[in-house]
């Protein structure tokens, strides 16, 4: 276990459910594949980690905040589905801060996780970012952090 600093992500894809009672379970999953592969993409190419997938969410994180804000508009704009009036797109959530980088689990089931407040913080912002007029919802520090080219 040890602590450290870090952005986190959390993607999350507006209006699964009901865009899966529309077109059913088995297209549903083919589109959730095509939507993390392609928000993954964006994570891995530019050196985040995906630290898992919790229902139509990915947790990731990024050493560099300004590298996460510029890659959280690149998940936003990789992947939109509309059918009628449903438009699926992932929302996202961003926060900077201190996490516990730990294996947990039932002994015959170790894995690999993070916790922590600016975890929390990441999933709350990112059940609000759908009210933003981007999608993407961050904390003060990430909203503050200047990039290394000296700009917000």
């Amino acid at each position: 276990m040890r602590k450290t600093a870090m952005t986190v992500g959390f993607a999350d894809l507006s209006h699964f459910v009901r865009v899966t009672e529309i077109i059913g379970e088995e297209q549903a999953l083919t589109m959730l594949q095509e939507a993390f592969k392609a928000a993954g993409n964006c994570i891995l190419q530019k050196g985040g980690t995906i630290r898992k997938y919790i229902g139509d969410t990915i947790l990731f994180t990024f050493e560099d905040t300004a590298t996460a804000r510029i890659v959280a508009k690149e998940i936003r704009a990789c992947f939109l589905f509309k059918r009628g009036k449903i438009c699926v797109q992932f929302n996202i959530g961003l926060a900077t801060g201190e996490v516990w980088e730990v294996k947990i689990g039932h002994p015959d089931c170790i894995v690999d996780d993070i916790y922590g407040m600016t975890v929390n913080n990441a999933a709350l912002l990112s059940r609000e970012a759908f009210k933003s007029s981007n999608g993407i919802k961050m904390c003060s520090v990430t909203a503050g952090t200047v990039n290394k080219t000296g700009t917000k």
